[in-house]
């Protein structure tokens, strides 16, 4: 059964770049920003219409001009392994791959499918907004939807996703569907869906620490895709809590007038979205600096596509840096890895049952004791009737 589909998605492509034209990408400031991840930005590309008919956009994602005269080119080969992974890659959950282009400097521009906005951007709003957690509705859809795609990514293209939070969790509409992307750091899964780093040392976990497993953190020598299932439970705390996992306190005392902590009292407490999760081991308080700017025009070869909307990416990258205390980071550092408690803040209503229940799983300390991703949207979509019906009444 996977053969034949693995020949026919090939020959898709095979057809596609075949097919393909050139277009012209223009310097950055004349791009609007979407995003910034570690390393890299994340532009808007409004295509011009083709034969009369107006095409959608694309969003491009290349390393910024920081990066580039740092060279930390680290950045630019998580494009490369991003691209060639999305070139296998074809489920309506999954963010679409475009195209890709290597300029004569050697730096690669990753075309891609564009969605509204990004989860972790979503939540922010209703952080600073003071709305309360995302509603039960909602949730349920992200839900179905990752559970779907890495349904798809562990078992048909044995992969692991290697760093899953809201922010590499895109949005369209309304919740119309959900997209999973960022897969600069994905590893292979074996025949038996594990990755043994003993038997592979040229294998590296990059993901985010703030949203790593207990393996992870523990440094086990072989592990599985109940990984990502951890991290996706940590996903689903980010809907509840509204701020990224082992945060919350941190986050309570840089939003009080009485903060205790041990901070210069002259700097002005740093929202949530000032925080940066970057997956290089550091979680530093940001301010924002001036955007990149990339001289140069790029030709890509266009790829056929679908209907397509949103991308964004994720963490501030240009930014001026401030040390977070002592005492906060080592309060965060002795709860990696581990499940946070949920905001008692939040009065919960029954829709919201399953969904507690289903960060409780996915955050068991034992990866054999964690779903798997089959299991979590077959038992979703089991309830989803029930699931709606609840959604619907409490709205009303």
């Amino acid at each position: 059964m996977d053969t034949p589909r693995r020949k026919l998605r090939n020959l898709h492509m095979e057809n596609v770049q075949n097919n393909s034209t050139p277009i012209r990408i223009p310097p950055s400031p004349m791009l609007k920003t979407l995003g910034h991840g570690t390393g890299v930005s994340v532009y808007r590309l409004d295509r011009s219409p083709k034969h009369g008919q107006i095409r959608s956009p694309w969003a491009v994602k290349r390393i910024t001009q920081r990066t580039r005269a740092k060279k930390e080119m680290v950045y630019n080969e998580r494009i490369v392994h991003e691209a060639a992974i999305l070139r296998k890659l074809n489920h309506p959950n999954i963010v679409g791959f475009r195209g890709v282009i290597k300029t004569p400097e050697g730096i690669d521009t990753l075309a891609l499918e564009m969605c509204s906005t990004s989860l972790g951007s979503i939540l922010e709003e209703r952080h600073d907004e003071d709305l309360g957690p995302l509603p039960a509705k909602h949730t349920f859809k992200m839900i179905m939807d990752i559970a779907h795609a890495l349904d798809f990514l562990h078992c048909e293209a044995r992969l692991l996703h290697g760093d899953l939070k809201s922010f590499n969790v895109l949005v369209k509409g309304e919740f119309e569907i959900c997209k999973l992307c960022d897969f600069g750091v994905t590893l292979p899964l074996d025949e038996n869906g594990e990755i043994s780093f003993q038997k592979n040392p040229h294998l590296q976990y990059v993901g985010t620490t703030l949203w790593s497993p207990p393996e992870i953190i523990d440094e086990v020598e072989i592990i599985d895709s109940k990984a990502d299932i951890f991290s996706f439970g940590l996903i689903i705390y980010e809907t509840l809590a509204l701020v990224p996992p082992h945060t919350l306190e941190l986050d309570a005392a840089f939003n009080s007038s009485n903060n205790t902590m041990d901070m210069d009292s002259s700097q002005e407490l740093p929202q949530r979205k000032q925080l940066s999760y970057d997956n290089d081991d550091s979680l530093t308080a940001t301010t924002t600096m001036p955007k990149d700017t990339t001289p140069a025009e790029e030709s890509i070869d266009e790829e056929d596509d679908g209907d397509d909307d949103g991308d964004t990416d994720v963490d501030e990258d240009d930014t001026k840096e401030n040390d977070i205390s002592d005492y906060s980071m080592t309060h965060i550092e002795q709860a990696y890895g581990t499940r946070p408690p949920l905001p008692v803040a939040f009065q919960l209503s029954d829709d919201y049952n399953c969904i507690v229940e289903l960060f409780y799983l996915c955050t068991n300390a034992l990866s054999e004791d964690r779903p798997a991703a089959r299991t979590i949207w077959q038992c979703f979509e089991n309830n989803a009737a029930n699931v709606a019906t609840a959604c619907d009444v409490s709205s009303d």
